[in-house]
């Protein structure tokens, strides 16, 4: 029973996701789609190789429909869109200096929600980490450290439920016993 609850925590804690990974042509243009309401206004924010985010653009739909984008950082790099009933980010013709993390923001009148964030890679990037993650993967094992420190935790939580609920049953034995 305790080695099937830890493979179980280990195994949804290895499936959380919460960025996608997008292989992009340099030199072609690329749409990024926002899974947050069109109803609020939408930051499209980037975090490049110097984890500084920077907003790209900011944008909302008026009430007729049509798209307003209320900044662009970059006009002739970025441009706003609708996709699939979902705002999106439109990069030109993407660039090494564009190859970095996109997250989607929405705002109204209340803390700021972000989307599910989208890393951009070229085809020789991928290769390039496709080789780094395999030889780090081959040094440090299947597992990630925090999923290791996560599983000793949960057995560690697990065996002091055990534990109370073995002192539980022998003092209450002796007390009926009495």
């Amino acid at each position: 029973m305790l080695f099937a609850c830890i493979v179980l925590i280990l195994s949804s804690v290895k499936s959380l996701k919460a960025l996608e990974e997008k292989v992009v042509t340099l030199g072609e243009p690329v749409m990024l789609k926002c899974d947050m309401s069109y109803h609020h206004e939408i930051y499209w924010v980037k975090l490049g190789a110097d984890f500084q985010p920077k907003t790209v653009m900011v944008m909302g739909l008026k009430n007729d429909g049509a798209l307003s984008v209320a900044w662009n950082s970059n006009g002739t790099c970025y441009e706003g869109c609708v996709v699939e009933r979902l705002i999106g980010l439109k990069i030109l013709k993407v660039s090494e200096r564009d190859l970095a993390m996109y997250f989607c923001a929405a705002s109204n009148g209340k803390p700021m929600e972000f989307g599910k964030g989208v890393r951009l890679q070229s085809k020789e990037t991928q290769a390039l980490s496709k080789q780094d993650s395999e030889t780090s993967s081959s040094s440090k094992g299947p597992f990630n450290t925090h999923i290791i420190i996560a599983g000793a935790l949960s057995c560690g939580l697990l065996l002091m439920v055990v534990t109370i609920v073995a002192v539980h049953v022998m003092t209450s034995g002796k007390r009926t016993g009495m």
